[in-house]
């Protein structure tokens, strides 16, 4: 079978290297590893330049505000329908954004239309956007997804949000979860992982890896670091990302005069981040109670790695991961559950080593790339046309 994938992904850093497309990178290659041909539309970022096993071409963006997602969806548009001369697709599949050029040409084409939402489509952020532009995107989304043949969405409060919000018929949604390279993370010993990467190999780290927004609910986990420090005052913070939250998260830090036990490692490579998960005792997810519907990758690049998670009881959370995934849950945006439960899993490396064995078990059997590539293939079917009358289900 032969794709055609569309993403556009903005962050506040760009045009250095967003980090919101690794799903869509992973998914891509997964696909052209698994015997299909997949081409590739990202926008020119420095991972769109990185040698990779499927085909890529980079569309350039003109970098000025309103403009820089209408010059991806106008070049993006064009460069296909060049390439569709030379390879016509079976499949045009994109990440949702705000644009239907994607669907357009998959009806020029005479090809089905798949259409991935990993989050809402118009979130509730930022909360100063102007209600028409607001009122502008829901029409646009309604028009835009009622018309696509399949949508993927990440979670089962997706699917019902789309329904309900947007009257996208049920048949033609599938729950897709995310999930994780089981080669690229895998257990690796702790305190080696520290040396190689110039940490005090003695000491507990608790970390946390991926963007820094505020609903990520870091604000709530540097609160609960100073509880964890009075009762382990050896235990250090490893915050692995950058974001738009960070200097706030950083003038947090030292009002509490905690900044000296955390470590702002930045952005890394996708590659290094098995290394620092690896040198984590334990990892977090403390997502805010308001953090809305959006699959919890990170999560499944902790438990890969063996290592226990302390994560957020929100719904897209809860209804993914089950009490014996190596998850342990608590309380959104409070500080003390946070705490109480990271403090047990330090007291305790019996239970860590178990519910490390559990999560990589879970991510093994359901959430692994090549289980997940597997399960996508098998709904679309090797003959593009069985797309039209598939029915929906939750792989």
């Amino acid at each position: 079978m032969t794709w055609f994938f569309f993403c556009y992904w903005y962050e506040p850093d760009a045009p250095n290297d967003p980090v919101g497309l690794v799903r869509v990178w992973t998914l891509a290659d997964a696909l052209t590893s698994a015997g299909d041909r997949v081409t590739l539309f990202p926008p020119r970022y420095r991972s769109s330049l990185a040698q990779r096993v499927c085909t890529i071409i980079p569309i350039h963006l003109i970098h000025l505000p309103f403009i820089r997602p209408l010059s991806y969806a106008l070049l993006s548009f064009v460069r296909a329908l060049m390439q569709a001369l030379v390879t016509r697709p079976d499949i045009v599949y994109y990440r949702w954004m705000d644009s239907p050029h994607a669907l357009i040409l998959a009806k020029l084409l005479g090809v089905p239309c798949v259409c991935e939402v990993n989050g809402e489509p118009v979130p509730e952020w930022p909360r100063n956007q102007n209600k028409f532009v607001r009122r502008a995107k829901h029409l646009l989304t309604r028009l835009t997804l009622k018309r696509c043949d399949h949508i993927i969405v990440l979670t089962e409060g997706l699917r019902t949000l789309l329904h309900e919000r947007y009257g996208v018929l049920l048949e033609r949604i599938v729950v897709l979860p995310s999930g994780t390279d089981v080669q690229r993370f895998a257990a690796r010993d702790a305190v080696a992982c520290r040396l190689e990467l110039g940490l005090v190999p003695n000491r507990p780290y608790i970390g946390f890896v991926g963007s820094f927004y505020r609903y990520q609910g870091l604000a709530c986990l540097l609160d609960a670091m100073t509880l964890v420090k009075r009762a382990c005052p050896s235990a250090e913070l490893l915050l692995v990302g950058d974001g738009e939250a960070i200097d706030e998260l950083k003038q947090q830090a030292k009002r509490m005069e905690f900044d000296r036990s955390i470590t702002w490692v930045g952005r890394v490579p996708y590659r290094e981040v098995p290394i620092w998960i690896g040198a984590m005792s334990v990892c977090v997810a403390p997502f805010r109670g308001d953090r809305g519907e959006a699959s919890p990758v990170k999560l499944f690049d902790y438990l890969a790695c063996h290592r226990p998670v302390v994560a957020s009881a929100i719904p897209s959370v809860v209804s993914t991961f089950t009490p014996d995934s190596g998850v342990q849950f608590v309380q959104p945006d409070e500080p003390c559950p946070l705490a109480d439960a990271i403090l047990a899993l330090l007291n305790d490396p019996d239970r860590c080593a178990q519910l490390g064995r559990q999560g990589r078990q879970f991510v093994e059997e359901r959430f692994s790339w090549t289980a997940i590539v597997e399960q996508l293939c098998r709904w679309i079917g090797k003959d593009a046309g069985v797309i039209r009358h598939a029915h929906s289900h939750v792989l």
